[in-house]
């Protein structure tokens, strides 16, 4: 049975080689120090800003596996949609930046496929800040190998972001808009390069084993068929929300959407979030917004994209946390300066997600 069992695994795995399909398992980790902290104005108070405190929902962080340089150095990374830049801690950061000494990091006088590049680089995230400077070396990624990726070295990782998450670095799996110049992004070499079939990857995070394929799609994952729409803003991965209703009232008009990874909560700009507050009869308790935890009792948030309805379940969009040693519920969504939403992994461990970087579209259907 054995002999049968390992044969079928080779079979399976020699055909996903042939057809160029690369599958990274996606790992889970509870991040038990982790908050993500948003600031909004309230709109309650005339210009006065409204500090939320919100924990990322189950504070859960999903990430995968890849390699760089020769001999390899392993890193855990996270695979960001909402990013196009990859970066990994310095072997040369400071002592007094904890929060890379608390990471593996990489050292470029141990890889013989290394290349300098030198230029310095800073990205903001919503959540800190990263400053370092590039180089050049060869990514292993689910058996493949991508030579002369362009990367940052990071020197400085904003201490309360990332001392205490699990990930090393990040891998941005962006279209290249925001990218670094004169550079090519992860996804695009990977395509350029033909490592992959199909300029293709999908996102399922809804249970074990949770992972990303890149050249196509696992139609075990997903019920029905999927439904696709364009990207609505070149080169990036969004796309238009027709319309927002909870219950029989529209909360949200047309708006753009960027389906992001890297990103526990689903956002939403201010006025759509003041009226689900409203229409939810949420009420403020030590600076959060709370609602009845008996889930029963509330309405759907029901998302129109293209011409079909994605709903966020109460148990979806509900978080529990103890406020004066009770335990109370607040909304695992929260507002955003800005005029379009970002769908975190609370809308995505709910609907398989197919990122077409040929035809520039994106398909959604309801994850198994």
């Amino acid at each position: 049975m054995l002999r049968v069992l390992f044969f079928l695994l080779a079979c399976q795995s020699l055909i996903l080689a042939t057809r160029k399909i690369l599958k990274v398992p996606l790992y889970s980790r509870r991040n038990f120090n982790g908050s993500d902290v948003f600031l909004a104005g309230n709109s309650a108070k005339g210009s006065e800003t409204l500090q939320l405190l919100l924990q990322s929902h189950n504070n859960m962080e999903y990430y995968g596996t890849i390699s760089m340089g020769n001999p390899r150095q392993n890193f855990s990374v996270i695979f960001d949609t909402g990013s196009s830049n990859t970066w990994l801690p310095s072997v040369n950061c400071p002592k007094s930046n904890s929060a890379c000494q608390n990471h593996r990091k990489y050292n470029s006088s141990r890889s013989s496929s290394y290349i300098p590049d030198g230029r310095n680089f800073t990205l903001r995230y919503g959540s800190g800040r990263v400053v370092g400077y590039l180089s050049k070396d060869t990514m292993h990624v689910a058996g493949a190998e991508l030579p002369s990726l362009t990367f940052g070295e990071s020197l400085f990782l904003q201490h309360f972001a990332f001392s205490s998450v699990k990930f090393d670095g990040l891998v941005g799996l962006g279209l290249g808009v925001l990218s670094w110049s004169n550079t090519t992004p992860f996804l695009e070499l990977l395509c350029t390069k033909r490592l992959v079939e199909k300029c293709v990857f999908s996102v399922y995070i809804r249970r074990d084993p949770r992972e990303i394929v890149f050249g196509g799609f696992d139609e075990t994952k997903f019920e029905g068929k999927l439904h696709y729409v364009p990207v609505s803003q070149w080169r990036t991965w969004s796309l238009e929300i027709a319309k927002t209703t909870v219950a029989s009232k529209q909360i949200g008009g047309r708006s753009n959407a960027i389906l992001d990874t890297g990103t526990s909560l689903v956002l939403v700009p201010q006025q759509t979030y003041h009226n689900l507050l409203n229409t939810l009869s949420a009420r403020q308790q030590n600076g959060y917004f709370v609602v009845t935890c008996r889930s029963g009792s509330l309405p759907n948030i029901n998302i129109l994209i293209g011409d079909t309805v994605f709903p966020l379940t109460p148990s979806n969009y509900l978080m529990e946390i103890i406020l004066d040693r009770k335990p109370v519920c607040v909304l695992a969504i929260a507002p955003i300066n800005r005029g379009f939403w970002v769908l975190g992994d609370i809308f995505l461990r709910l609907y398989y997600t197919v990122f077409d970087a040929t035809e520039k579209r994106i398909g959604l259907a309801k994850a198994k």
